[in-house]
């Protein structure tokens, strides 16, 4: 199954669920920092036109008072941080309202806290990048007095700062914990998947796992032991078949023997042995399918190099046209009898479809390459998965006197698993079939 992934997104369901949790979170909490932000500069501004309304109309009422040549000297004392006070008279710019909320409900509360009606006009200045906004009216003996007053900006305090980082590490804390505590059940189901090709494989899900994951790990664990059991039965059968097959080879081949017919004598001992090359793979078949599901060979430390240098001599020793080439320079930790077959498998297969077999030794920093190649006809690309199917030959390609029973690759597959392995194809220029088995440097295999 082909699944196209969206660049946009991330690749795992732990990225998505925490990059939406995570997005729907902080646009909440920016939502909610923003509108309790709001109210405060709204309780401030409100406070402030409170404040400057009472202070200011009692500062006029205060100079009202004063004698012409003492309100100079108290203009400074009545002065704040954000406004103060000048005998200037308006500009010829003043006007009577302004389009600023603010200064109207400024000026509505002076005018609120007045003792006597004033006319209020206003102007505005710009001074040191600073907007300054100015009260003009007249005292009661019509002399001229200018409010000058200085916007303060809204800061966000430092401590609030910090608050707001600690409160987005809280709830990136909290978001990671939440997807991850949803997402490993499925995880470790995944790794269960994956593991059931692997011999002995048996992972356990935690009991404080969700009920609805852990129904499907059960019903997964389930359904694991029924395709356990399926496959047994499949390789039981099938050894007992080829197995009980041996004996009535044997006795028809005792009979040809007692034939006349030279012609019809040969015919049916070519068919007997062919019948006995499938018996044969057969049971080699069931018999990698068991070592499979129990796991008997142990592992130990091989030399590589060694081991295959010693199957291409005993090949070479019965007349085939074996060949090594190359060097790993490699010691793996590996089950030496599956690989020794492996090997052969590869070898036995080759030399059915070509003359001349070469075996080329390789590794790189995290693997050991074993490659195969032969001069037959190769198989088709579209092909490559099939043949590692068991019983699966290719009849346009595959010679069925030299075919075998389909077999050899499907061998070759079952063994790659218990050596943690991979194989992969490659058709040669000029002809011919090259398969490589990559093995893990690593210790996989125990």
């Amino acid at each position: 199954m082909h699944i196209i992934e969206s660049p946009h997104w991330p690749h795992t369901l732990f990225g998505r669920l925490c990059l939406i949790l995570l997005s729907a979170l902080l646009m909440a909490y920016a939502l909610s920092f923003a509108s309790s932000q709001w109210d405060k500069m709204q309780v401030r501004k409100n406070h402030m036109v409170y404040s400057v309304g009472k202070d200011v109309a009692n500062a006029i009422s205060f100079l009202d008072r004063l004698p012409v040549s003492e309100r100079q000297g108290w203009l400074d004392k009545l002065a704040r941080n954000n406004y103060e006070y000048t005998l200037q008279a308006a500009p010829a710019d003043a006007k009577d309202n302004i389009d600023l909320d603010i200064a109207n409900e400024a000026i509505e509360a002076i005018k609120n806290n007045l003792e006597h009606p004033a006319k209020i006009r206003i102007s505005v200045r710009t001074e040191n990048d600073k907007k300054i906004l100015q009260l003009h009216l007249s005292l009661s003996d019509d002399a001229p007095l200018t409010v000058r007053l200085t916007a303060t900006p809204y800061t966000i305090q430092w401590n609030m700062f910090s608050l707001l980082c600690v409160q987005l590490a809280i709830i990136m804390l909290a978001t990671w914990l939440a997807v991850r505590t949803a997402t490993r059940p499925l995880a470790m189901l995944a790794d269960a998947a994956d593991a059931m090709v692997k011999p002995g494989a048996r992972p356990q899900f935690p009991a404080r796992a969700p009920r609805e994951v852990f129904r499907a790990a059960t019903a997964f664990q389930n359904m694991q032991k029924r395709i356990d059991t399926y496959l047994a039965e499949r390789m039981q059968i099938l050894a007992s078949i080829t197995h009980d097959l041996q004996t009535p080879i044997t006795r028809l081949r005792l009979r040809t023997e007692l034939m006349e017919d030279d012609n019809h004598r040969d015919k049916m001992q070519a068919d007997l042995q062919a019948m006995q090359k499938l018996v044969e793979q057969g049971l080699a078949y069931a018999k990698v399918q068991n070592q499979l599901q129990t796991d008997q060979e142990a592992s130990s430390k091989i030399n590589l190099d060694a081991l295959a240098g010693s199957l291409v001599q005993d090949y070479c020793d019965t007349g085939q046209q074996v060949s090594l080439h190359g060097n790993s320079n490699q010691t793996l930790q590996t089950r030496p009898l599956a690989l020794s077959r492996l090997l052969g498998n590869l070898i036995d297969n080759a030399l059915k479809f070509g003359s001349e077999v070469e075996v080329i030794l390789a590794s790189d920093q995290q693997h050991a390459v074993i490659t195969v190649q032969d001069r037959g006809p190769g198989i088709p690309e579209d092909q490559w998965e099939a043949v590692m199917q068991p019983f699966v030959r290719l009849e346009s390609s595959r010679n069925r006197e030299t075919g075998g029973a389909g077999l050899g690759l499907a061998i070759v597959a079952q063994l790659a698993i218990q050596l943690h392995a991979k194989v992969g194809f490659a058709n040669r220029e000029g002809g011919g079939l090259a398969v490589s088995v990559s093995l893990p440097l690593q210790a996989g295999v125990r």
